[in-house]
C-alpha cells in the first residue's frame, strides 16, 4: 500500500470529475441494492477499494458471487468473477440506463430486469437526467483514483489496532471512505460514543478532497482542543478535525503520507480511546 503522490491536478479542480465518478459509483452499488437483503445501515450497497486491482468494488451477488467494480481513471465498469475480469464496459458515451442493462445481462442472466440504483439524495448531474457519461477529464479521474487508493490505505492503518473498528468501506451516498470506531460497544447505536475516521473526495462542506476525524456525540465548539500543524476544526453542520487536500499537497510529495498519518494519530489514540479529539461521556 504505497502512497501515490497527489497534486498533479489541484484539489480545487477536481469537482467535475468527482461528480461524474460519484454517479458512476451508483452503478457499482446497484447489484447489492437490488439483489442482496436490505440492511438497516445500507451496508448491502457499500463498496471497498481493491488495492491489487486498483478498483472500487461492490458486494458479491448471486450463486456465482460476481461483483461490479469501477476503474476510476479510465471510467470503466467491470464485472469480476473472483479476481478475474469477466466483462468490461467503457462508460464514456453511455447513459445510466444502458449501463444498468449491461450489468443485468452480465451479472444475473436469470434476472427479469436490470438492477436498480440505490435510493438516496445525490448531487445533480446531467447523467441523472439521461445524458451519457463524458470522457472529459481523464487527468482528474486519475488523480481521484490516487486519492481513493491513498485514503483507503491510510484509514486502514489508522484503525488496524482498534478491535471495535468497522471495515473500511466506501459509502455511495456521500462517496466517502470511512471506518467507525465504537467506544461504547454495549450501548444502542444512537447513544454509543464513537469516532469516525474517513476521507471525502469533496462535498458541500469542502469542494476538494479532505480527511476527517469526527467524534460522536459532537463536543461543544467552545471545548474543542487545539490541533497540531495543518489540521483544523470544522463546526458547521458537523464537528470534526479536517485536513484538506490542499494542505496534503502543500506538504510535498515526500511528506504527504507522513502528514496524513500524523494527523490521524493526533485525532485518535490506541485501543479506542479519544485523544486530542475529546468524546463526551454519555448521560
Amino acid at each position: 500500500m504505497t502512497w501515490t503522490p497527489v497534486g498533479d491536478v489541484l484539489p480545487s479542480m477536481l469537482g467535475d470529475a468527482r461528480l461524474e465518478l460519484h454517479w458512476a459509483t451508483q452503478l457499482v452499488s446497484a447489484p447489492g441494492a437490488t439483489w442482496l437483503p436490505s440492511e438497516a445501515d445500507h451496508s448491502h450497497t457499500n463498496l471497498g477499494w481493491d488495492d491489487a486491482l486498483g478498483v472500487l468494488v461492490g458486494r458479491s451477488v448471486g450463486d456465482e458471487h460476481l461483483r461490479a467494480a469501477l476503474v476510476l481513471g479510465s471510467l470503466e465498469l467491470v464485472v469480476l468473477e473472483g479476481e478475474r475480469e469477466r466483462a468490461t464496459l467503457g462508460l464514456a458515451g453511455r447513459d445510466m440506463g444502458s449501463a444498468l442493462t449491461w450489468l443485468g445481462e452480465h451479472m444475473r442472466r436469470d434476472a427479469a430486469e436490470a438492477p436498480e440504483l440505490p435510493v438516496h439524495d445525490m448531487p445533480d448531474h446531467p447523467v441523472s437526467h439521461g445524458a451519457p457519461f463524458s470522457d472529459g477529464d481523464p487527468s482528474g479521474r486519475a488523480e481521484l483514483e490516487a486519492w481513493f487508493s491513498n485514503a483507503s490505505a491510510a484509514i486502514y492503518r489508522a484503525v488496524a489496532d482498534e478491535p471495535t473498528a468497522s471495515i473500511v468501506r466506501c459509502w455511495p451516498h456521500h462517496f466517502d471512505v470511512a471506518s467507525l470506531v465504537v467506544l461504547d460497544v454495549d450501548a444502542d447505536a444512537e447513544d454509543a460514543r464513537s469516532i469516525g475516521v474517513g476521507f471525502s473526495p469533496g462535498d458541500d462542506s469542502y469542494s476538494q478532497p479532505y480527511f476527517y476525524v469526527n467524534p460522536w456525540p459532537y463536543p461543544p465548539a467552545d471545548e474543542l482542543p487545539p490541533l497540531d500543524e495543518a489540521a483544523r476544526w470544522h463546526t458547521e453542520g458537523w464537528t470534526g478535525a479536517v485536513l484538506t487536500g490542499e494542505q496534503v499537497v502543500d506538504a510535498g510529495p515526500s511528506h504527504q503520507a507522513a502528514l496524513v498519518d500524523r494527523e490521524r494519530r493526533d485525532g485518535r489514540a490506541p485501543q479506542g480511546h479519544a485523544a486530542r479529539v475529546h468524546v463526551p461521556s454519555r448521560g
